[in-house]
């Protein structure tokens, strides 16, 4: 054989041989590489679905916190008590993603209320559940508010409960009453409103009632009973044999009482009044005449022969605070405020008014309506009167007398007594010492709302409580 061929065969198996004992560690190390990143990809794959499911624990321990913090929050506020430091005691609540737990810690006047949040730890058995927590704050202040008395303002109300208030003849009481001493109906007299509520006894006279059969009164509270006539036992609680017909009759009337005045407060605080004069305008003679409250001032007319217009602006904001103008060509009488007089107030004979606008008006001495007055927040002084866009309240330091067929429609309180002479017509409540209302006068029921300012009422102290701004964490 040729030796030049042989030699280069043997070198090309040489050099297979020897390339194949390479290939065999190579392919191991490839084998083992992949292995290596086929499991790191499932450690990764493991860690990253237990980072989600930790994540989702968290955020569902936050809300829990958060709803913890709610509950907090809201067992402060429904606390009768919230000045004990056991307003908000621990508390835990299971819902379905976890606890909700929270209590509060009073400081001074702060409360620090803490919401918890506990979840179960999905990462397994043994590991520590996930904890949320978050805090907030609420401070405790002090705030007057009108007591339930002023409920008062829905009836015709007679404060002394040592007098007898007689009904007369053919008069119709449309509105609640309530008369803290005795009452007597007498011949065709009727109470046909809402409520009735007296703190003495009820004596029937001929064909005087309570509502009729056909319509009953709502409610009808008479401590001491009723009778018909002057003589025999009193019966309670009243009813049809007594000439009274109610949905409601018992002989516990509510324990309302007349609301306190300040007489002396708003002559130096009304404005405009004898210490706030008119920014703007004039008011004929002034509202005093020696700056001193002592009910000295001759009697205002407040609808003369001549237009006048008188208004009070706050300096610094411009803003109107008080306003008593009258046009008599058009018998428009604009108010606005709590306006005071250091005198009485007197209308004219068939005199003529209507009035727009929202106003307590206080005179130190007695307001009188002579006969055939008219001064109504409606141009018909009908049943069309809105108190909530036009109410005009009157307070007299002493009596307050409604002449012979005058009209009108308002809010009336007198520190001492109430009048109303023959076919005269009130729509509004009446507050005073003892009431007298005669032959033929109406008295009709219109809610008033929400007291004005100057109206007078009870207040009782309150706690507050604000949530402080920026203090959740």
């Amino acid at each position: 054989m040729d030796r030049g061929l042989v030699t280069p065969i043997s070198r090309l198996r040489a050099r297979f041989l020897g390339e194949a004992g390479i290939a065999l560690p190579f392919a191991l190390v490839t084998l083992l590489t992949a292995g290596a990143l086929a499991s790191s990809a499932v450690a990764y794959s493991s860690w990253n679905y237990g980072s989600a499911k930790r994540s989702d624990a968290d955020s569902q321990a936050l809300a829990l916190a958060e709803a913890g913090l709610n509950y907090a929050y809201s067992t402060l506020y429904n606390s009768g008590t919230p000045t004990m430091d056991n307003a908000v005691p621990p508390r835990s609540i299971t819902l379905s993603t976890g606890d909700a737990s929270y209590y509060g810690t009073l400081t001074a006047n702060t409360w620090k209320l803490v919401g918890i949040g506990t979840v179960r730890n999905p990462t397994g058995p043994g590991s520590e559940p996930v904890v949320r927590t978050v805090t907030g704050k609420a401070s405790l202040g002090s705030a007057q508010r009108g007591s339930s008395n002023n409920a008062v303002w829905n009836y015709v109300y007679v404060d002394d409960p040592t007098a007898t208030t007689d009904i007369g003849n053919s008069v119709d009481v449309n509105i609640p009453l309530y008369v803290r001493g005795n009452l007597r109906l007498l011949n065709s007299a009727q109470v046909s409103g809402y409520a009735l509520q007296v703190g003495g006894t009820v004596e029937f006279f001929n064909s005087s009632h309570v509502g009729t059969a056909d319509a009953p009164v709502h409610e009808v509270h008479v401590a001491g009973g009723c009778r018909i006539g002057s003589t025999g036992a009193f019966v309670k609680p009243c009813g049809p044999s007594q000439q009274t017909y109610a949905t409601i009759s018992d002989s516990t009337p509510t324990e309302f009482v007349k609301p306190p005045v300040d007489m002396n407060g708003w002559y130096y605080n009304a404005q405009p009044g004898p210490r706030h004069p008119c920014t703007v305008g004039s008011f004929p003679g002034g509202f005093d005449n020696d700056s001193t409250p002592n009910n000295l001032r001759a009697a205002v007319d407040l609808t003369p022969r001549d237009p006048y217009d008188c208004r009070v602006y706050d300096p610094s904001t411009g803003v109107l605070l008080g306003q008593l103008t009258w046009n008599p060509s058009t018998k428009a009488l604009t108010i606005a405020g709590t306006i005071y007089f250091d005198g009485p107030i007197v209308f004219s004979q068939l005199n003529e008014a209507y009035y727009a606008g929202r106003a307590t008006i206080y005179a130190a001495g007695n307001i009188t309506f002579a006969n055939s007055t008219t001064l109504c927040g409606d141009p018909s002084c009908g049943p069309n009167w809105d108190p909530q866009q036009n109410l005009l309240a009157f307070v007299s330091g002493g009596n307050f007398n409604v002449g012979n067929s005058a009209k009108f429609q308002g809010a009336i309180y007198a520190v001492n007594d109430y009048a109303e002479q023959n076919g005269s017509t009130v729509w509004g409540p009446i507050i005073a010492r003892r009431v007298s209302l005669a032959n033929s006068s109406v008295n009709h029921y219109v809610p008033i709302g929400t007291l004005m300012p100057g109206m007078p009422a009870s207040y009782e102290d309150v706690v507050t409580i604000t949530n402080e701004p920026g203090s959740w964490g």
